[in-house]
């Protein structure tokens, strides 16, 4: 049995738009004057009661109208949700004129952090994908003396990792270079040690001329990258309902990086005020969305939001952004090919 009728299913969605849109407690009267609901005055007051009862609202005080709790936010949510996969559309109905910036990663993911932080007014994190699960597309082997070359491993997004390499005197060079990308082509980057062993023990021509590069292996496991990019933290301290004394639980929040993996950690979809779970931070949502390269989660887009923002408009840019990086990732990974 429903826990709600059609009817008061109604009226709790005008009503939390209502407020979303005004940020003011919600009336009856506002919500007579605001629809084109036919019901009493009284009709519409004892449900606004029962929604009371059940914890979708709560009453400020004695006179004033109805103001959402998070459960009365996730059912206005999940009918948002409902609507949108109804009626689905190509492409977004987005009005944005920037355009990303052409080449390096770090701009691009950067662009794409900063048009999310002003459209939607929040603090934007984003997942960089992470070199050892990209797939490796050429090995470049730079002599610069007899014993000394510069290995240059490029992944399919053009993200390469630059490394020395001190070696036996070697004359054939580019042979071993051709070697090396047959047999190492489309491996993940993660792939690179076990498949090098794989490779010395199967062509034992190539154990002694191969062995600094399974070195060469351990150094770039060992490195490490940047896992983030954020951008618009300001935007928490400037939401609408914002609270002065979680500011230093905020500034403490968006500058660890352990804090990020624990919000990734929650996975894809939309979490509302305590949903999450993150201490001080029940004011706000977290959208978490994957972008891809090909049809391949590469990373992941978190948003964090006053809960009582547009979703709508929330929902159409972020999905805009992961639709713009899956495209232009997928479009280098084409080009590296």
């Amino acid at each position: 049995m429903k826990e709600l009728s059609t009817r008061q299913e109604q009226i709790l969605y005008c009503l939390v738009r209502e407020y979303v849109k005004s940020g003011a407690p919600v009336s009856s009267q506002k919500i007579l004057e605001s629809t084109n609901l036919e019901w009493s005055g009284a009709t519409v007051r004892n449900d606004m009661r029962k929604l009371d009862y059940l914890g979708y609202v709560f009453q400020p005080h004695t006179s004033a109208g109805r103001v959402p709790t998070d459960k009365g936010l996730r059912f206005y949510v999940n009918e948002i949700l409902k609507l949108r996969k109804e009626t689905k559309k190509s492409g977004s109905s987005m009005d944005v004129s920037i355009d990303f910036p052409i080449g390096d990663l770090d701009k691009i993911i950067q662009g794409a952090a900063k048009l999310l932080a002003t459209t939607v007014k929040a603090f934007v994190i984003i997942e960089k994908p992470n070199p050892m699960y990209l797939r490796i597309r050429r090995v470049v082997l730079t002599p610069v003396t007899k014993n000394f070359s510069i290995v240059n491993i490029i992944t399919e997004l053009g993200l390469t990792s630059v490394l020395p390499i001190q070696h036996s005197e070697i004359y054939n060079i580019q042979e071993i270079e051709e070697f090396l990308n047959k047999s190492l082509d489309g491996i993940l980057l993660s792939e690179f040690r076990a498949k090098l062993k794989e490779v010395v023990e199967r062509f034992s021509w190539v154990g002694g001329r191969l062995k600094e590069f399974i070195e060469l292996s351990e150094k770039i496991a060992s490195e490490k990258y940047e896992e983030y990019i954020t951008e618009g933290v300001f935007n928490l301290v400037n939401a609408k309902r914002f609270d002065e004394d979680k500011l230093k639980e905020i500034v403490r929040f968006s500058t660890n990086e352990e804090y990020y993996s624990k919000i990734f950690e929650l996975g894809e979809g939309v979490f509302i005020g305590k949903e999450h779970n993150i201490k001080n931070f029940e004011q706000y949502s977290i959208l978490i969305m994957p972008y891809f390269v090909f049809n391949r989660e590469v990373g992941k887009i978190a948003v964090i939001f006053d809960k009582f923002s547009d979703y709508n408009r929330v929902f159409d840019s972020v999905e805009y952004v992961v639709n713009r990086l899956t495209e232009y990732f997928t479009v280098v990974a084409r080009n590296v090919e």
